[in-house]
């Protein structure tokens, strides 16, 4: 009953964010922005929030864990509980959002055929935030047997990086592609996904190394097989938008210089 508590707590804060969000800007800025413009930012500012929520709980459980295999935090089952809906959450509104801002797309559609259409163009993100709630997370909480949280603070760190995602689409929406804060908000991003989606995974193996006194070679076959998988199913579809995100850059720096 307590999982099931958190998690409707954690469907009725994000879902309530987004309507709430939106309706403060409908009430204040209906007549600047666009209906799709305002469902936009309000969905990326509802993205953010959970970026900046996640990463600090992570930073929490990290640096509370003195023993990073022993230490346990409170935070961790709780947490876990309570974000979960989010990820069924983010596939709605990444619904919401494809429909909205590709309406030349969509409009003459209809439902089975949008939806049908909405998988084949959003495959990857899609794998992402399902393989996380219901493979990933399940597999970790119901696996760790008490250990590791520190190792799932430190993975909750991903999320620094959605808040310059979020604020790079909101200028855009805002018609600031062409502003120097958009550049250095696209730097930002990608910096911040390198050193939070990338590095991350091989500094944990260090951190693990140097607990374990092994070769950092030696830690994917020291560590249990669930883990390395883990870690490879995560970090895969990372190193792919990385790339993406480097392509959109230079394409943006080339276009402002």
């Amino acid at each position: 009953m307590h999982s099931i508590f958190l998690s409707g707590l954690g469907t009725l804060f994000f879902v309530g964010s987004h309507v709430t969000i939106r309706k403060i800007l409908q009430s204040r800025f209906r007549d600047i922005f666009s209906d799709t413009s305002i469902y936009v930012i309000s969905c990326r500012l509802v993205s953010a929030l959970q970026g900046v929520l996640t990463s600090t709980v992570g930073i929490i459980i990290a640096s509370s864990c003195k023993d990073i295999l022993k230490d346990t935090h409170w935070l961790t089952l709780n947490y876990a509980f309570f974000v979960l809906p989010y990820f069924p959450y983010d596939l709605w509104a990444m619904y919401a959002y494809n429909i909205r801002v590709h309406d030349d797309l969509y409009k003459y559609l209809n439902l089975e055929d949008r939806i049908v259409l909405f998988i084949k163009l959003n495959k990857l993100m899609i794998a992402h935030h399902l393989v996380i709630p219901c493979v990933l997370m399940p597999l970790v909480l119901c696996l760790k047997n008490t250990k590791g949280d520190y190792f799932f603070g430190a993975m909750l760190t991903v999320e620094l990086v959605i808040p310059f995602i979020s604020a790079r689409e909101i200028l855009s929406q805002l018609n600031m592609k062409d502003t120097r804060m958009y550049v250095y908000t696209s730097l930002g991003m990608v910096v911040m996904f390198f050193a939070c989606r990338i590095s991350l995974f091989p500094y944990l193996f260090y951190r693990y190394a140097v607990y374990a006194d092994i070769p950092l070679t030696q830690v994917p076959f020291h560590i249990p097989l669930k883990c390395t998988l883990s870690c490879l199913l995560i970090l895969a579809p990372q190193v792919y938008w990385f790339g993406l995100m480097i392509r959109v850059l230079f394409r943006a720096l080339t276009n402002k210089y």
